[in-house]
Protein backbone atom coordinates (compact mmCIF):
# COMPACT_ATOMS: atom_id res chain seq x y z
CA UNK A 1 0.00 0.00 0.00
CA UNK A 2 2.78 2.19 0.78
CA UNK A 3 2.93 1.85 -1.08
CA UNK A 4 37.23 1.47 0.61
CA UNK A 5 38.74 -0.24 -2.47
CA UNK A 6 40.72 0.36 0.60
CA UNK A 7 40.38 -2.36 3.39
CA UNK A 8 38.44 -1.26 6.75
CA UNK A 9 39.71 -2.78 9.57
CA UNK A 10 36.23 -3.40 12.01
CA UNK A 11 37.02 -4.26 15.47
CA UNK A 12 36.21 -7.68 16.65
CA UNK A 13 35.60 -9.78 19.93
CA UNK A 14 36.41 -13.01 21.42
CA UNK A 15 33.48 -15.04 21.28
CA UNK A 16 33.02 -14.78 24.96
CA UNK A 17 34.08 -11.70 25.87
CA UNK A 18 35.62 -10.74 29.15
CA UNK A 19 32.69 -8.86 30.53
CA UNK A 20 34.26 -7.63 33.81
CA UNK A 21 31.88 -7.18 36.83
CA UNK A 22 28.29 -7.66 34.91
CA UNK A 23 24.96 -7.81 36.70
CA UNK A 24 25.16 -11.81 36.64
CA UNK A 25 28.80 -11.60 37.72
CA UNK A 26 28.62 -9.34 40.44
CA UNK A 27 25.10 -11.37 41.49
CA UNK A 28 27.60 -14.37 41.20
CA UNK A 29 30.36 -12.98 43.08
CA UNK A 30 27.92 -11.83 46.33
CA UNK A 31 26.60 -14.99 46.57
CA UNK A 32 30.34 -16.86 46.72
CA UNK A 33 29.56 -18.56 43.49
CA UNK A 34 31.92 -18.88 40.29
CA UNK A 35 30.03 -18.66 37.12
CA UNK A 36 31.96 -19.41 34.17
CA UNK A 37 31.42 -17.51 30.78
CA UNK A 38 28.06 -17.94 29.61
CA UNK A 39 26.13 -19.79 32.50
CA UNK A 40 22.39 -18.75 33.13
CA UNK A 41 20.71 -18.09 36.03
CA UNK A 42 19.59 -21.44 35.98
CA UNK A 43 22.94 -22.58 37.36
CA UNK A 44 22.37 -20.35 40.93
CA UNK A 45 19.20 -22.53 41.49
CA UNK A 46 21.07 -25.46 40.20
CA UNK A 47 23.80 -24.79 43.83
CA UNK A 48 20.74 -25.09 46.21
CA UNK A 49 20.09 -27.90 48.79
CA UNK A 50 17.80 -30.46 47.07
CA UNK A 51 14.42 -30.32 48.18
CA UNK A 52 12.84 -33.55 49.49
CA UNK A 53 10.06 -33.67 47.02
CA UNK A 54 10.39 -33.00 43.21
CA UNK A 55 10.28 -29.42 42.01
CA UNK A 56 7.44 -28.46 39.93
CA UNK A 57 7.40 -28.40 36.31
CA UNK A 58 8.19 -25.05 34.97
CA UNK A 59 6.87 -25.38 31.47
CA UNK A 60 3.68 -26.95 33.57
CA UNK A 61 3.13 -23.83 35.13
CA UNK A 62 3.55 -21.69 32.57
CA UNK A 63 0.71 -23.44 30.40
CA UNK A 64 -1.59 -23.22 33.33
CA UNK A 65 -1.30 -19.55 33.47
CA UNK A 66 -3.76 -16.80 31.71
CA UNK A 67 -1.55 -15.58 28.19
CA UNK A 68 -1.16 -11.85 29.12
CA UNK A 69 -3.27 -9.38 27.21
CA UNK A 70 -2.92 -5.72 26.63
CA UNK A 71 -5.37 -3.72 28.08
CA UNK A 72 -7.41 -1.28 25.32
CA UNK A 73 -6.13 2.11 24.55
CA UNK A 74 -7.76 4.55 27.03
CA UNK A 75 -9.41 7.59 25.11
CA UNK A 76 -7.35 10.68 24.32
CA UNK A 77 -10.06 13.90 24.44
CA UNK A 78 -8.93 17.26 23.81
CA UNK A 79 -7.65 18.07 20.41
CA UNK A 80 -6.17 15.77 18.31
CA UNK A 81 -2.43 13.89 19.21
CA UNK A 82 0.11 11.08 18.11
CA UNK A 83 -1.05 7.93 19.70
CA UNK A 84 1.81 6.39 17.95
CA UNK A 85 4.68 7.51 15.44
CA UNK A 86 5.92 9.56 14.31
CA UNK A 87 7.52 6.64 12.62
CA UNK A 88 10.32 6.36 9.65
CA UNK A 89 9.53 3.73 6.67
CA UNK A 90 11.29 3.16 3.19
CA UNK A 91 13.75 6.18 2.96
CA UNK A 92 15.90 6.57 -0.60
CA UNK A 93 18.59 8.93 -1.66
CA UNK A 94 15.37 11.69 -2.36
CA UNK A 95 12.31 10.44 -0.71
CA UNK A 96 11.11 8.87 3.05
CA UNK A 97 7.59 7.71 4.39
CA UNK A 98 6.48 8.54 7.39
CA UNK A 99 3.70 7.05 9.56
CA UNK A 100 1.36 7.78 12.10
CA UNK A 101 -1.64 6.93 13.98
CA UNK A 102 -3.75 10.06 15.48
CA UNK A 103 -6.25 9.54 18.11
CA UNK A 104 -8.79 11.16 16.37
CA UNK A 105 -10.37 12.53 12.85
CA UNK A 106 -7.99 15.39 11.87
CA UNK A 107 -6.01 16.29 8.54
CA UNK A 108 -2.24 16.39 8.74
CA UNK A 109 0.92 17.70 7.44
CA UNK A 110 4.62 17.48 7.63
CA UNK A 111 7.33 20.25 7.63
CA UNK A 112 10.63 18.84 6.80
CA UNK A 113 13.59 21.53 7.12
CA UNK A 114 17.62 21.57 6.62
CA UNK A 115 17.53 23.92 8.97
CA UNK A 116 16.61 23.34 13.02
CA UNK A 117 14.74 26.78 13.22
CA UNK A 118 12.24 25.65 9.71
CA UNK A 119 13.13 29.21 7.80
CA UNK A 120 12.63 27.37 4.76
CA UNK A 121 10.56 24.27 5.20
CA UNK A 122 9.04 22.21 2.68
CA UNK A 123 5.54 21.08 3.60
CA UNK A 124 3.96 17.66 2.67
CA UNK A 125 0.29 17.02 3.12
CA UNK A 126 -0.79 13.88 4.44
CA UNK A 127 -4.04 14.38 4.12
CA UNK A 128 -7.05 13.61 6.71
CA UNK A 129 -6.31 10.51 9.07
CA UNK A 130 -9.81 8.90 10.25
CA UNK A 131 -11.04 5.38 11.87
CA UNK A 132 -11.73 3.83 8.74
CA UNK A 133 -7.27 2.96 8.40
CA UNK A 134 -7.80 3.24 12.24
CA UNK A 135 -6.36 7.08 12.14
CA UNK A 136 -3.07 5.72 10.75
CA UNK A 137 -1.47 7.30 7.11
CA UNK A 138 1.60 7.40 5.83
CA UNK A 139 2.89 10.75 3.81
CA UNK A 140 5.75 10.47 1.26
CA UNK A 141 8.14 13.51 1.77
CA UNK A 142 10.13 13.75 -2.06
CA UNK A 143 12.07 15.97 -3.58
CA UNK A 144 14.86 15.53 -1.11
CA UNK A 145 18.83 15.50 -1.24
CA UNK A 146 21.05 12.65 -0.87
CA UNK A 147 22.84 11.66 2.45
CA UNK A 148 21.30 14.67 3.84
CA UNK A 149 19.94 15.47 7.56
CA UNK A 150 16.64 16.60 7.93
CA UNK A 151 14.52 18.07 10.72
CA UNK A 152 10.68 17.44 10.50
CA UNK A 153 7.63 18.55 12.55
CA UNK A 154 4.35 16.76 12.20
CA UNK A 155 1.01 18.94 12.66
CA UNK A 156 -2.59 17.55 12.90
CA UNK A 157 -5.01 20.67 12.34
CA UNK A 158 -2.10 23.01 12.07
CA UNK A 159 -0.79 21.99 15.66
CA UNK A 160 2.74 20.85 16.09
CA UNK A 161 2.17 17.19 17.80
CA UNK A 162 5.45 15.37 17.45
CA UNK A 163 8.05 15.42 20.08
CA UNK A 164 10.36 17.90 21.38
CA UNK A 165 13.70 18.74 20.14
CA UNK A 166 12.26 17.95 16.23
CA UNK A 167 13.58 14.59 15.39
CA UNK A 168 15.71 14.30 12.63
CA UNK A 169 16.26 11.89 9.92
CA UNK A 170 19.66 11.12 7.39
CA UNK A 171 18.50 10.22 3.44
CA UNK A 172 20.29 7.47 1.77
CA UNK A 173 23.20 8.52 -0.05
CA UNK A 174 23.12 8.51 -3.72
CA UNK A 175 21.03 5.35 -5.67
CA UNK A 176 24.79 3.93 -7.15
CA UNK A 177 26.65 4.80 -4.20
CA UNK A 178 29.15 1.81 -2.94
CA UNK A 179 29.97 1.89 0.91
CA UNK A 180 29.33 1.19 4.26
CA UNK A 181 26.24 0.32 5.64
CA UNK A 182 24.99 -1.14 8.87
CA UNK A 183 21.35 -2.77 9.45
CA UNK A 184 20.18 -3.74 12.83
CA UNK A 185 17.43 -7.03 12.84
CA UNK A 186 15.47 -8.75 15.32
CA UNK A 187 12.06 -10.73 15.75
CA UNK A 188 9.86 -11.47 18.71
CA UNK A 189 8.88 -8.37 20.68
CA UNK A 190 6.99 -10.49 23.02
CA UNK A 191 3.48 -10.46 24.58
CA UNK A 192 2.63 -7.34 26.69
CA UNK A 193 5.04 -4.15 25.50
CA UNK A 194 7.08 -3.83 28.34
CA UNK A 195 9.13 -7.38 27.32
CA UNK A 196 11.21 -5.97 24.82
CA UNK A 197 11.35 -2.06 26.38
CA UNK A 198 15.12 -2.72 27.69
CA UNK A 199 16.16 -4.26 23.96
CA UNK A 200 14.27 -1.16 22.35
CA UNK A 201 15.56 1.61 24.89
CA UNK A 202 19.22 0.46 24.42
CA UNK A 203 19.17 0.43 20.34
CA UNK A 204 17.54 3.67 20.84
CA UNK A 205 20.31 5.09 22.68
CA UNK A 206 22.77 3.76 20.84
CA UNK A 207 21.75 4.30 16.90
CA UNK A 208 24.44 2.70 15.84
CA UNK A 209 22.76 1.61 12.90
CA UNK A 210 21.32 2.56 9.19
CA UNK A 211 18.59 0.72 9.21
CA UNK A 212 16.14 -1.70 11.69
CA UNK A 213 14.60 -4.71 10.11
CA UNK A 214 11.73 -6.48 11.98
CA UNK A 215 11.53 -9.94 11.61
CA UNK A 216 8.11 -10.70 12.28
CA UNK A 217 6.44 -11.77 15.71
CA UNK A 218 6.03 -7.73 16.04
CA UNK A 219 3.32 -8.52 17.86
CA UNK A 220 1.69 -11.17 19.91
CA UNK A 221 -1.89 -10.42 19.34
CA UNK A 222 -2.33 -14.27 17.43
CA UNK A 223 -5.02 -13.45 15.77
CA UNK A 224 -6.85 -12.22 12.57
CA UNK A 225 -9.32 -9.96 14.38
CA UNK A 226 -8.41 -6.07 12.88
CA UNK A 227 -9.19 -4.43 16.24
CA UNK A 228 -7.37 -6.59 17.94
CA UNK A 229 -4.69 -6.54 15.07
CA UNK A 230 -4.54 -2.89 15.66
CA UNK A 231 -4.26 -2.64 19.39
CA UNK A 232 -1.36 -4.97 19.48
CA UNK A 233 0.25 -3.00 16.80
CA UNK A 234 -0.46 0.74 18.76
CA UNK A 235 0.69 -0.70 22.03
CA UNK A 236 3.80 -1.78 20.61
CA UNK A 237 4.72 1.23 18.85
CA UNK A 238 4.08 3.32 22.26
CA UNK A 239 7.49 1.75 23.92
CA UNK A 240 9.62 4.68 24.44
CA UNK A 241 12.57 3.31 23.02
CA UNK A 242 11.37 2.16 19.50
CA UNK A 243 9.16 5.27 19.22
CA UNK A 244 12.60 7.35 19.82
CA UNK A 245 14.46 4.66 16.99
CA UNK A 246 11.18 4.79 14.56
CA UNK A 247 11.57 8.44 14.47
CA UNK A 248 15.02 8.99 13.78
CA UNK A 249 15.68 5.44 11.33
CA UNK A 250 14.10 3.46 8.78
CA UNK A 251 12.37 0.54 9.97
CA UNK A 252 11.15 -2.40 7.76
CA UNK A 253 9.18 -5.25 8.45
CA UNK A 254 8.28 -8.74 7.57
CA UNK A 255 5.63 -10.48 9.50
CA UNK A 256 5.59 -14.23 10.57
CA UNK A 257 2.86 -16.65 12.75
CA UNK A 258 2.02 -14.83 15.53
CA UNK A 259 1.38 -11.24 13.90
CA UNK A 260 0.09 -13.21 11.16
CA UNK A 261 -2.58 -14.90 13.29
CA UNK A 262 -2.64 -17.91 15.56
CA UNK A 263 0.78 -19.79 16.45
CA UNK A 264 1.87 -21.33 13.14
CA UNK A 265 -0.91 -19.93 10.68
CA UNK A 266 -0.28 -20.38 7.22
CA UNK A 267 -2.23 -19.55 3.83
CA UNK A 268 -5.46 -21.67 5.38
CA UNK A 269 -5.61 -19.00 8.48
CA UNK A 270 -9.31 -17.94 8.17
CA UNK A 271 -9.13 -13.95 7.93
CA UNK A 272 -6.14 -13.26 7.07
CA UNK A 273 -7.22 -10.56 4.85
CA UNK A 274 -7.56 -8.43 7.60
CA UNK A 275 -4.40 -9.11 9.30
CA UNK A 276 -3.02 -7.89 5.64
CA UNK A 277 -5.33 -4.77 6.23
CA UNK A 278 -3.62 -4.24 9.60
CA UNK A 279 -0.51 -4.88 8.17
CA UNK A 280 -0.54 -2.20 5.43
CA UNK A 281 -2.07 0.42 7.64
CA UNK A 282 0.96 0.09 10.12
CA UNK A 283 4.05 -0.15 7.76
CA UNK A 284 5.45 1.74 5.49
CA UNK A 285 7.52 -0.37 3.50
CA UNK A 286 9.11 -0.04 -0.13
CA UNK A 287 6.44 -0.54 -2.54
CA UNK A 288 6.64 -3.45 -5.02
CA UNK A 289 6.00 -3.19 -8.60
CA UNK A 290 5.90 -6.19 -9.82
CA UNK A 291 2.76 -9.22 -8.64
CA UNK A 292 0.69 -6.29 -8.24
CA UNK A 293 -1.98 -8.96 -8.50
CA UNK A 294 -0.39 -10.62 -5.27
CA UNK A 295 -1.07 -9.78 -2.12
CA UNK A 296 1.28 -11.56 0.23
CA UNK A 297 3.62 -8.31 1.74
CA UNK A 298 6.59 -9.19 0.07
CA UNK A 299 8.86 -6.33 -0.93
CA UNK A 300 13.00 -5.35 -1.97
CA UNK A 301 15.07 -2.21 -2.28
CA UNK A 302 18.37 -1.36 -2.95
CA UNK A 303 20.92 0.63 -0.62
CA UNK A 304 24.47 1.43 -0.19
CA UNK A 305 25.46 -1.81 -3.08
CA UNK A 306 23.09 -4.22 -1.07
CA UNK A 307 19.80 -5.29 -2.29
CA UNK A 308 17.26 -6.80 0.69
CA UNK A 309 15.00 -9.25 -0.30
CA UNK A 310 12.01 -9.09 2.44
CA UNK A 311 10.08 -12.25 1.67
CA UNK A 312 6.45 -13.25 2.91
CA UNK A 313 6.63 -16.85 4.26
CA UNK A 314 2.67 -16.93 5.52
CA UNK A 315 0.64 -15.67 3.15
CA UNK A 316 0.97 -18.53 0.98
CA UNK A 317 2.81 -20.93 2.79
CA UNK A 318 1.27 -24.76 2.86
CA UNK A 319 0.14 -26.08 6.39
CA UNK A 320 3.13 -27.50 7.81
CA UNK A 321 1.84 -30.96 8.52
CA UNK A 322 0.98 -31.08 4.71
CA UNK A 323 3.55 -34.53 3.06
CA UNK A 324 6.51 -32.79 1.26
CA UNK A 325 6.93 -32.31 -2.65
CA UNK A 326 6.69 -30.23 -5.73
CA UNK A 327 3.24 -28.90 -4.75
CA UNK A 328 4.22 -28.18 -1.22
CA UNK A 329 5.01 -24.36 -1.06
CA UNK A 330 6.49 -21.55 1.58
CA UNK A 331 6.77 -18.54 -1.16
CA UNK A 332 4.27 -19.55 -3.32
CA UNK A 333 4.69 -19.44 -7.38
CA UNK A 334 4.71 -15.53 -8.09
CA UNK A 335 6.72 -15.08 -4.61
CA UNK A 336 9.58 -17.40 -6.00
CA UNK A 337 9.53 -16.30 -9.53
CA UNK A 338 9.95 -12.52 -8.60
CA UNK A 339 12.53 -13.46 -6.09
CA UNK A 340 14.86 -15.51 -8.71
CA UNK A 341 13.94 -12.94 -11.23
CA UNK A 342 15.36 -10.53 -8.49
CA UNK A 343 18.33 -12.25 -8.01
CA UNK A 344 19.23 -12.88 -11.58
CA UNK A 345 18.95 -9.53 -12.53
CA UNK A 346 20.49 -7.79 -9.28
CA UNK A 347 24.06 -5.87 -9.42
CA UNK A 348 24.33 -5.95 -5.86
CA UNK A 349 27.35 -7.04 -4.54
CA UNK A 350 25.67 -8.27 -1.67
CA UNK A 351 22.62 -9.96 -1.39
CA UNK A 352 20.11 -10.56 1.74
CA UNK A 353 17.42 -12.67 1.94
CA UNK A 354 15.21 -12.31 4.90
CA UNK A 355 12.42 -14.89 6.11
CA UNK A 356 10.47 -15.23 8.99
CA UNK A 357 11.07 -18.86 9.49
CA UNK A 358 14.52 -20.28 9.76
CA UNK A 359 16.60 -21.60 6.29
CA UNK A 360 18.85 -23.95 8.21
CA UNK A 361 18.89 -27.86 7.69
CA UNK A 362 18.03 -28.62 11.69
CA UNK A 363 15.10 -26.22 11.96
CA UNK A 364 11.66 -27.36 13.75
CA UNK A 365 8.34 -27.77 12.20
CA UNK A 366 7.26 -24.26 11.82
CA UNK A 367 10.59 -23.02 9.22
CA UNK A 368 11.81 -24.16 5.80
CA UNK A 369 13.16 -27.97 7.81
CA UNK A 370 9.03 -28.73 6.52
CA UNK A 371 9.68 -27.37 3.03
CA UNK A 372 12.70 -29.36 2.20
CA UNK A 373 12.00 -29.94 -1.48
CA UNK A 374 11.14 -26.22 -2.30
CA UNK A 375 14.12 -25.15 -0.20
CA UNK A 376 16.79 -27.99 -2.03
CA UNK A 377 15.38 -26.80 -5.13
CA UNK A 378 15.95 -22.64 -4.45
CA UNK A 379 19.32 -23.50 -3.07
CA UNK A 380 20.35 -25.54 -5.96
CA UNK A 381 18.75 -22.81 -8.69
CA UNK A 382 21.78 -20.54 -6.54
CA UNK A 383 24.42 -22.91 -6.96
CA UNK A 384 23.17 -23.38 -10.29
CA UNK A 385 22.68 -19.48 -11.36
CA UNK A 386 26.35 -18.76 -9.37
CA UNK A 387 24.63 -15.94 -7.77
CA UNK A 388 27.09 -14.63 -5.45
CA UNK A 389 26.95 -12.78 -2.33
CA UNK A 390 23.60 -14.41 -0.51
CA UNK A 391 23.27 -13.98 2.75
CA UNK A 392 20.15 -15.25 4.79
CA UNK A 393 18.38 -13.38 7.91
CA UNK A 394 15.53 -14.92 10.12
CA UNK A 395 14.28 -14.76 13.37
CA UNK A 396 11.02 -16.71 15.21
CA UNK A 397 13.52 -18.85 17.16
CA UNK A 398 13.67 -17.04 20.82
CA UNK A 399 17.58 -17.02 20.56
CA UNK A 400 20.45 -15.43 18.16
CA UNK A 401 22.39 -18.01 16.08
CA UNK A 402 24.99 -18.23 13.18
CA UNK A 403 24.58 -21.32 10.57
CA UNK A 404 26.48 -22.17 7.46
CA UNK A 405 24.23 -23.72 5.53
CA UNK A 406 24.94 -26.37 3.15
CA UNK A 407 28.52 -24.60 4.06
CA UNK A 408 28.13 -22.16 1.29
CA UNK A 409 25.17 -19.34 2.99
CA UNK A 410 25.37 -17.92 5.91
CA UNK A 411 22.02 -17.60 8.27
CA UNK A 412 21.57 -15.43 11.12
CA UNK A 413 18.99 -15.60 13.33
CA UNK A 414 18.41 -12.70 14.95
CA UNK A 415 15.94 -12.59 19.06
CA UNK A 416 14.06 -12.04 21.08
CA UNK A 417 13.93 -8.93 21.75
CA UNK A 418 10.97 -9.73 24.29
CA UNK A 419 10.25 -12.80 24.20
CA UNK A 420 10.63 -15.70 26.84
CA UNK A 421 14.28 -17.07 25.68
CA UNK A 422 14.04 -20.99 24.73
CA UNK A 423 14.61 -23.42 26.69
CA UNK A 424 15.94 -26.01 24.25
CA UNK A 425 18.11 -23.52 22.34
CA UNK A 426 20.95 -26.38 22.30
CA UNK A 427 18.73 -28.95 20.63
CA UNK A 428 19.20 -26.56 17.57
CA UNK A 429 22.49 -26.67 17.08
CA UNK A 430 23.69 -28.89 14.71
CA UNK A 431 26.97 -29.53 12.29
CA UNK A 432 25.84 -26.21 10.73
CA UNK A 433 25.79 -23.92 13.60
CA UNK A 434 28.87 -22.02 14.31
CA UNK A 435 27.80 -19.52 17.19
CA UNK A 436 24.49 -19.43 19.56
CA UNK A 437 23.72 -17.31 22.24
CA UNK A 438 20.38 -18.20 24.05
CA UNK A 439 20.65 -15.83 27.16
CA UNK A 440 19.18 -12.28 27.26
CA UNK A 441 17.61 -9.86 24.90
CA UNK A 442 19.14 -9.66 21.58
CA UNK A 443 19.49 -8.20 18.36
CA UNK A 444 22.29 -8.21 15.37
CA UNK A 445 23.74 -6.03 12.82
CA UNK A 446 25.14 -6.92 9.74
CA UNK A 447 28.17 -4.63 8.92
CA UNK A 448 29.28 -4.08 5.30
CA UNK A 449 31.36 -2.68 3.27
CA UNK A 450 30.72 -2.95 -0.48
CA UNK A 451 33.42 -0.23 -1.49
CA UNK A 452 35.98 -2.60 -1.72
CA UNK A 453 36.59 -4.64 -4.71
CA UNK A 454 35.72 -7.55 -2.54
CA UNK A 455 33.19 -6.43 -0.11
CA UNK A 456 33.63 -7.18 3.13
CA UNK A 457 31.09 -8.30 6.18
CA UNK A 458 30.75 -8.69 9.64
CA UNK A 459 28.25 -9.73 12.06
CA UNK A 460 27.63 -8.45 15.81
CA UNK A 461 25.49 -9.63 18.53
CA UNK A 462 24.14 -7.50 21.08
CA UNK A 463 22.68 -7.93 24.30
CA UNK A 464 20.46 -5.72 26.18
CA UNK A 465 22.34 -4.78 29.80
CA UNK A 466 25.30 -6.27 27.81
CA UNK A 467 26.37 -4.74 24.94
CA UNK A 468 27.97 -5.81 22.01
CA UNK A 469 28.91 -9.69 22.88
CA UNK A 470 30.04 -10.73 19.59
CA UNK A 471 31.43 -9.87 16.65
CA UNK A 472 33.49 -11.51 13.66
CA UNK A 473 34.28 -10.91 9.68
CA UNK A 474 32.31 -13.68 7.57
CA UNK A 475 35.35 -15.26 5.26
CA UNK A 476 35.68 -13.99 1.51
CA UNK A 477 34.63 -16.98 0.14
CA UNK A 478 30.95 -15.95 1.19
CA UNK A 479 30.90 -12.61 -0.64
CA UNK A 480 32.19 -14.85 -3.83
CA UNK A 481 29.29 -17.06 -3.51
CA UNK A 482 31.69 -20.17 -2.64
CA UNK A 483 31.76 -22.91 -0.71
CA UNK A 484 33.30 -21.98 3.32
CA UNK A 485 33.59 -22.93 6.69
CA UNK A 486 33.43 -20.73 10.03
CA UNK A 487 35.56 -21.39 12.96
CA UNK A 488 32.51 -22.48 15.48
CA UNK A 489 32.42 -20.55 18.92
CA UNK A 490 33.15 -22.33 21.99
CA UNK A 491 30.17 -22.42 23.08
CA UNK A 492 28.80 -24.71 19.72
CA UNK A 493 31.54 -26.82 20.40
CA UNK A 494 31.09 -27.40 23.88
CA UNK A 495 28.03 -28.73 22.91
CA UNK A 496 28.57 -31.02 19.68
CA UNK A 497 31.48 -32.49 21.47
CA UNK A 498 28.55 -33.29 24.58
CA UNK A 499 26.95 -35.11 21.68
CA UNK A 500 30.10 -37.04 20.20
CA UNK A 501 30.21 -35.05 17.31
Amino acid sequence: MYSASAFISIHLLPFDMSRNLTRRNFIAASSGLSLASGATSSALAETAPAKAKEKPNPIAIAAKKPIPQIAPLDPVPGLPAIYAGPMLGHVTHNEAWLWIRATQDATWKVLVSEDAMFDHAMTFQGGAVNENAAHTSAVRLHGLKPATRYHYQVLLNDRVVSPLPEPIFMTAPEAEHQGRLRVAFSSCVGRLPVDSSAAFGEMADRLDFDLLFMLGDNHYGDTTDLERQRLYYTAHRQIAGFRELGARKPVYAIWDDHDYGPNDSDSTADGKIKSLQAFREFWANAPREANKDDQAIYYSFVRSGVEFFMLDVRWHRSPNRAPDGPDKTMLGRQQLEWLKQGLKTSKAKIKILASGSEWQTNGHKDSWTSFNTERSALFDWLEEEGIEGVVLLSGDRHFSAGYHVRSRWPEFTAGPLGSPNERNAKAAVSAETFTVRYDGKMWMILDIDTSPETPQVSYEIWEAGEGMIESRVLPVEVVKGLPYEMERSPLVKDILAQRGL
